[in-house]
């Protein structure tokens, strides 16, 4: 009667401990759907920057590969639209806001492609193209009589103020934003779903102890058997989860497989936590901070004693066209590695656009004008030189203090004024304001 006691007292251990295990087994489900899900947000956004650029090389340039790209994307690649699907399908009940967000970056992002076909068409018919060569979205294209009345150059330029304009951008905006929300909300939720199994696991622990409480009045074997192998464990166990430590075990296979699995489980979330956070504000090419990044610390420091940088890279697009995107991406990344080296840890530097970088000089005033300057002139001599292969580079770059005479607008306005003077004055060179 005894022996069936302990056996069924045992039992009820390995019950629980199966009951944690398929817990975590469960969380690893989980998480093997949220990663899904994040990766399906960062493609939505990798395929609408994808599609901006095509449309802004086309209204640039009238090359058609560049609307034939877009064109493939848009109706056979189609990342946005399978990003959403995916979420929907496989995540709904994973978190149904994280969808929802998703889907509305896809209803601006078609918004988005409205502004972009009719920049299409307008510049398709500057450039001089066949109206029937092109796709069957831009043919049913309605052009405005006002519009249509212009000449080539002026229909060349409204379809570069359409996909360069603020209102585009403030549509993009809107994009990031809700990817960026759909993000934070799988993080969120996964954290919820951390507590609840950290509560599941403490009510396991409290009907542990009863069991335990039995063993002792059946005998005293049962009481060091099941302290030594299971209780101690269990309860280093709980303390691990609630410091976020790692538990070695390698006791009761159950446990072991329990201590295991939360084990790996702490270490995708902790890796995860930290690569999102990292993604979300910084450049995944060149890995400086991105515009988001940017924009997080104007708010924070643009009231603040700046010196604030604005860098292009000068001919950028034909450096792509010649030498190809690889190199044309070996440029941006040695760009960006040359002012990390030449700028404070506390300064800023992020990248704002395709070839455009910006510092902010923490700190800094005019006084420190000879400074800024002698940095200028290293990191232009630093990329000016062919190395590895690559083409020398060189640089344009516009300057404005916080402190600076006669603002006539924002730090970054005036910063850019610099900048145009310095490509007026045939780039490779650098202004202040």
């Amino acid at each position: 009667m005894i022996a069936l006691l302990g056996v069924f007292i045992l039992a009820c251990l390995v019950f629980n401990i199966a009951r944690i295990n398929k817990g975590y087994t469960a969380l690893n489900e989980a998480m093997d759907e949220y990663m899904t899900a994040q990766n399906d947000a960062a493609e939505m956004n990798l395929a609408s920057d994808y599609l901006t650029d095509q449309v802004r090389q086309f209204v640039l340039t009238g090359d058609k590969t560049y609307l034939e790209g877009y064109f493939t994307e848009a109706n056979e690649t189609k990342r946005r639209d399978r990003a959403v699907e995916s979420i929907r399908e496989d995540l709904k009940d994973l978190s149904e806001e994280s969808t929802r967000y998703l889907e509305l970056s896809l209803m601006f992002s078609n918004e988005l492609m409205e502004k972009e076909y009719y920049a299409f068409r307008l510049a398709a018919e500057a450039f001089g193209l066949d109206v029937s060569s092109l796709p069957e979205e831009l043919q049913r294209v309605s052009i405005s009589e006002a519009d249509e009345a212009l000449d080539d150059e002026a229909k060349k330029t409204l379809a570069r103020d359409i996909v360069y304009g603020p209102g585009y951008q403030s549509i993009k905006d809107e994009i990031y934003l809700n990817v960026r929300l759909c993000t934070e909300k799988l993080i969120y939720t996964m954290k919820q779903r951390e507590e609840t199994i950290s509560a599941n696991l403490k009510l396991l622990l409290r009907v542990q102890y009863m069991l335990i409480a039995v063993v002792l009045a059946v005998i005293i074997f049962y009481l060091l058997f099941t302290e030594r192998l299971i209780i101690r464990p269990i309860t280093e166990f709980t303390r691990a989860i609630k410091n976020h430590a790692h538990f070695d075990y390698s006791g009761v296979r159950e446990l072991a497989f329990v201590s295991e699995s939360y084990n790996e489980m702490l270490d995708i979330t902790k890796e995860d936590t930290s690569r999102l956070s990292y993604e979300a504000t910084h450049d995944p090419l060149t890995g400086v901070l991105n515009r988001a990044a940017y924009e997080d610390i104007m708010e924070r420091h643009g009231d603040g004693k700046l010196a604030f940088l604005i860098i292009d890279i000068d001919c950028f697009k034909q450096i792509n066209d010649t030498y190809g995107h690889n190199v044309g991406d070996k440029a941006l990344k040695r760009v960006a590695d040359a002012l990390k080296k030449s700028f404070r840890s506390e300064d800023f530097i992020c990248r704002i656009g395709g070839d455009e970088f910006v510092v902010i000089m923490i700190n800094a005033g005019s006084d420190l004008k000879g400074l800024v300057a002698s940095k200028i002139e290293s990191i232009a001599k630093s990329v000016k030189d062919e190395k590895d292969g690559m083409p020398g580079i060189t640089l344009s770059i516009g300057v404005a203090f916080s402190d600076r005479k006669d603002p006539s607008g924002t730090i970054f306005e005036d910063a850019d004024k610099a900048l145009y003077r310095a490509k007026e004055k045939g780039r490779n060179g650098f202004e202040f304001y």
